[in-house]
């Protein structure tokens, strides 16, 4: 029987944990192109997270059947101090991939204990509210974190000290709960199933586009601001907004999606997505833009989340969360790499315009899925 108080208490040491991540990843890119990093260089370390996002979440299940969710919870947060250390020990593109590798091992166990701890203790009835809190907890980490960066120290071996305090407080938390996740039989986890459930593809998919766009705003959009001439408080400042609007739109969004259906929703928001793109690559009320793009982009991932784990049986929605993660995570990882290269090559703006052709992808195989969809509905 999981207590009442562990809910709100996970959600404090997830807190800490989304803190430390979110700054992480917005200086890191800066102190690349501060070391005089080229673009393609930044999308490669900004990759390797995702790399490891994938490792993570393949090697979760087994992890956790060896140990159990605080033990394997405490282990990602010890791993995520020390390779933001190692950081601080060189500074070359093997050596920060590599790190950058280990921390999104890290993160990615550590947001399938999460995940499952909630699925697994929560009914239908009140499952779509436990996620909206806890996607509103992980994103108001995610601005506490931007907007405690410029107080965060700039030498990467003190910026590394506060993130070893931060996961102390976060594997403190995690040892107050008494979550207990059932294990499976199989160990190794088979993603063809999930892959092949006909009913989720478009979920899938979804997960898939937001992995993409959201991994290229993370690993390049730092970038893109300080090739800019933006200062680092001014950077924090736009990755604020942009998270920040994501973060308001979720409780919105989600009334909207379950009043008018998830289908049409996406493609309401993906069209407004492609419309502020444009709007900031003419440089045309680039703060509304961006405000737009935050707002829209961050809630793909939940609705195609929830409209997946809707075709499921209980009993497999785990395995189905698991497998959003990976291919949200493959998106993430290969997205930063390309982008990054063609932004090399014929310019900054090409990052809003691969997020452009992303975008009108994702709505074509929407609009032409539509029909088959309202028939299976």
């Amino acid at each position: 029987m999981v207590r009442s108080f562990s809910f709100p208490i996970l959600l404090i040491s997830l807190l800490f944990v989304t803190i430390s991540l979110s700054s992480l990843n917005t200086q890191t890119p800066l102190w690349l192109t501060k070391y005089h990093f080229s673009v393609w260089q930044v999308g490669i370390v900004g990759s390797s997270y995702f790399v490891g996002n994938l490792v993570g979440a393949l090697v979760a299940n087994w992890l956790i059947s060896k140990l159990n969710v605080k033990k394997t919870y405490a282990g990602t947060c010890i791993l995520f101090a020390i390779a933001t250390l190692g950081m601080s020990l060189s500074i070359n593109l093997i050596c920060w991939s590599f790190w950058r590798f280990l921390i999104g091992i890290a993160c990615a166990i550590t947001w399938i204990i999460v995940e499952s701890c909630i699925l697994v203790t929560s009914r239908s009835k009140n499952r779509g509210r436990m996620f909206a809190i806890y996607m509103t907890v992980y994103y108001l980490g995610t601005v506490f974190g931007q907007g405690l960066l410029r107080y965060f120290p700039k030498t990467i071996i003190y910026f590394a000290l506060v993130v070893v305090l931060l996961m102390i407080l976060a594997i403190l938390f995690i040892f107050l709960t008494n979550y207990h996740l059932p294990v499976r039989k199989k160990k190794i986890f088979n993603i063809k199933p999930m892959l092949m459930y006909q009913p989720a593809r478009l979920g899938l998919i979804g997960c898939i586009i937001a992995g993409m766009i959201i991994g290229a705003i993370y690993s390049l959009l730092p970038a893109y601001y300080e090739y800019l001439g933006f200062s680092d408080d001014q950077v924090a400042n736009w990755m604020i907004l942009v998270i920040a609007s994501g973060l308001i739109a979720q409780i919105p969004v989600g009334y909207l999606a379950d009043k008018y259906g998830t289908l049409w929703v996406l493609v309401v928001d993906s069209f407004f997505f492609v419309f502020a793109c444009f709007m900031i690559i003419n440089n045309h009320f680039v703060i509304f833009s961006t405000i737009i793009i935050g707002a829209t982009i961050y809630t793909v991932y939940p609705l195609s989340m929830a409209w997946a784990c809707s075709t499921v049986n209980k009993q497999d929605i785990v395995l189905m969360n698991q497998t959003m993660l990976l291919v949200n995570t493959l998106g993430s990882l290969v997205a930063p790499a390309i982008i990054s290269i063609f932004m090399n090559e014929f310019g900054n703006n090409y990052l809003f315009v691969s997020f452009i052709v992303i975008a009108l992808y994702f709505i074509a195989v929407l609009v032409l899925n539509s029909k088959k969809y309202a028939m299976e509905a």
